[in-house]
This record gives C-alpha cells, sequence and structure tokens, in this order.
C-alpha cells in the first residue's frame, strides 16, 4: 500500500506536534536527559579537539622529516611530536619559570614604594587640569592601601589560597578523568584516522547517497582546512610577535623582556583584542619598576603592532580563512559573548566555512552582484 504525499504530510506534521508537546510537558527531564547525554560527550569532544590540533603536527611531520620512510610513519611522527611537546614544556619551566618568580619578587617589592611615589604625585598635582579632576584624585588617595600588608598576608595564606584555586581550577575544567578519557581517544583518532574516514563516508553513502555524501564530504574538508590554516598561522604569528618583543625590549633595556615576549605570545593568539592584553598587563609590570619605561613600552606596543598588522599578519596568516575584517570582528564579538575566550578563538573559522558555504550557494543560483 502506497502512501501519498499528503498522507506522509500529515504523519510528519502529527510527528513534530506530538515532540514539541513531549518537551514542553516534560522539559525539566528533557533537559536533565541533554545534560547527561553532553556529559558522556565532553570526553570525546575534548579527545577530537586534541586529535585534530596534534594532527596538524603529525601531518607535518610526514611530509617533511619522515616523507622519504615507508613504514612506521605515523609512530615515528607521533614520537617525535611528543617530545617536542616534552622539551617546549620544558624550556617553559625552566627558562620562563625562573624568570617569572624573580619577577614577582621585584613587583612586590617594588609596589608597595611605586604606590606611595603615586599617591605622592597625586596629592602635589592635585588641581591638575585647573581642579577638573580633583574629586577623583581624592578618592584615590583617601583609599589609602597598604599593600606591603597584602603582599604579607597573601605569602602567609598561599597555601589555602592555592587550595581553593586549584579547586576551582579542577572544577571549571570539569575533571582530569575526562581529559585522560578524551587524549588516550585522541590517539585511537589519530592513528586510525584513515579506517574510521572511509567507514563513515560508506556509511554515509548507504544512508543519504552518493551525492549527499559528496557534499559532506567537501564541507568536512572546507571545515579542516580552514581551522588548520587558522590555527597554525595564528600561533606562528603570535611567536612571531613575542620574539619581536623579546628582541626589542631587550635592546631597549626594559625590564621583563622575555617574560613579556611569552605573555603577549600567549595573548596575541586571542584573535583581535589579545596583544591589547598582554600590553596592558605590560604597562602595570614596567609601571611598578620605572614608571617612564612603561610609557615607552607602550610606543612600542604600537610602533610593533603597526609593523605586525601590516606587514607581518598578511603575509603570514594572509587569507587563510577568507573572511573579510567586518566579519572577522562580528565573529570575535559574538563568539566572546558566547563562550569567552574559546568562542573568540573557534568562531572566525566557523564563520570563514558558513561565510564560504553562503558564497558557493549564491554562485550555485547564479545571481550577480
Amino acid at each position: 500500500m502506497k502512501i501519498n504525499q499528503e498522507t506522509k504530510k500529515n504523519i510528519l506534521t502529527i510527528t513534530y506536534a506530538g515532540v514539541v508537546l513531549f518537551v514542553i510537558l516534560y522539559f525539566s527531564k528533557v533537559i536533565g536527559f541533554l545534560a547527561s547525554i553532553w556529559q558522556l560527550l565532553v570526553p570525546f569532544i575534548i579527545g577530537f579537539a586534541i586529535a585534530f590540533v596534534l594532527n596538524i603536527i603529525i601531518h607535518q611531520l610526514e611530509n617533511t622529516l619522515y616523507k622519504n620512510i615507508k613504514k612506521n610513519k605515523r609512530i615515528l611522527s607521533f614520537i617525535t611530536m611528543f617530545l617536542l611537546i616534552v622539551l617546549f614544556i620544558g624550556l617553559i619551566c625552566f627558562i620562563v619559570g625562573p624568570e617569572l618568580i624573580l619577577s614577582i619578587k621585584m613587583i612586590m617589592k617594588q609596589a608597595p614604594i611605586a604606590y606611595e611615589n603615586l599617591i605622592d604625585f597625586l596629592k602635589t598635582n592635585r588641581n591638575i587640569m585647573n581642579g577638573s579632576f580633583t574629586s577623583i584624585i581624592d578618592s584615590l588617595v583617601s583609599l589609602d592601601f597598604d599593600l606591603a600588608e597584602i603582599f604579607n598576608q597573601l605569602i602567609k595564606n598561599w597555601k589555602p589560597l592555592f587550595n581553593s584555586g586549584f579547586s576551582i581550577l579542577t572544577n571549571t575544567v570539569s575533571s582530569l578523568s575526562s581529559f585522560f578519557i578524551g587524549f588516550v581517544f585522541s590517539i585511537y583518532l589519530l592513528f586510525s584516522k584513515e579506517k574510521l574516514s572511509r567507514q563513515l563516508k560508506t556509511t554515509s553513502q548507504a544512508l543519504l547517497g552518493e551525492d549527499k555524501t559528496k557534499k559532506i564530504c567537501q564541507i568536512i574538508k572546507l571545515s579542516s582546512d580552514t581551522f588548520t590554516s587558522f590555527i597554525t598561522g595564528q600561533c606562528l604569528e603570535a611567536c612571531i610577535l613575542g620574539s619581536m618583543f623579546v628582541v626589542s625590549m631587550s635592546l631597549l633595556q626594559m625590564p621583563y623582556a622575555l617574560l613579556m615576549g611569552i605573555i603577549i605570545a600567549i595573548t596575541a593568539l586571542i584573535p583581535v583584542f589579545g596583544a591589547f592584553i598582554g600590553c596592558f598587563i605590560g604597562i602595570i609590570m614596567i609601571g611598578i619598576v620605572n614608571p617612564i619605561q612603561a610609557v615607552a613600552f607602550i610606543i612600542l606596543f604600537l610602533i610593533l603592532q603597526q609593523i605586525e598588522g601590516n606587514f607581518i599578519y598578511p603575509h603570514v596568516v594572509g587569507n587563510s580563512v577568507g573572511l573579510p575584517s567586518i566579519w572577522v570582528f562580528v565573529a570575535v564579538i559574538i563568539g566572546g559573548n558566547l563562550m569567552g575566550i574559546l568562542g573568540m578563538f573557534l568562531f572566525i573559522p566557523l564563520t570563514s566555512i558558513i561565510y564560504t558555504l553562503f558564497k558557493e550557494y549564491i554562485k550555485s543560483k547564479d545571481i550577480k552582484s
């Protein structure tokens, strides 16, 4: 017995209405069920993200360092990548670690003196700009912080603060077990990605047909290429910018040259606003030691930002994501509001993929702009 189109349409409408009614009646249970499903999926999502990032490194090693090796290329690339990560962490711990501890000690020593000097300066220049800022200056002076006592209390209570901070961190990042499961899952993905790809393609062809499978594969390839280009370019650009700060600050004999270079490199991974966060941290750190050098740091930052934005970024990252600057800004704002820093990072390539697909759709309709 053949079902006509009208009957099919009515069945679909009734089914849809039934699902909506069920969700409304049992909304809390549905949300609880979805939350439990999400908890189950989190380790695998983490694993997929880890595998995607590590695959960029492994793919480069396979095509360069181990290009002429036929057997065990994947294993050799994985071991090399693991050793590079361990070496990087070691360099951070043994080079940046002591520098960071020394910087913290210096800041704690200099901060009370710098604060007192600032208060004296404000008291002396209370009527600056014809008294326009008198009320603000009086409010700042009346605060009367004892920074030395604050630092002493922090040192005395470092263990409870560390424990509470660690507890917050573990709760925020979910749990170590999820990360460990995700990491193990990422290794399986890396070593069996070709087989999984074939299985998924065959399953899709059986369920959806050849044409839809081809379109899905094109979208997956576009997504992979976009994310890979964006991550690679962003990391390389951040390293170059950080190195520029280390060299220029060392030549100008500014304090915290190495530390500030690393901070700028890390914060520059956040699109658009990242480097300015690093600049703000640098102004505070350097300003405590020497306010004049803090002004020089701001000038240096603006110069290097212009060089990086006009010459380095276009060549290193270029049009890797194929997204106009206005949409980059929109993606960063929306991503930041929805998911914080992670959203800022993810929404640029996501928006680029949507933009490219939409552009192809318009072209397929043969509409002239």
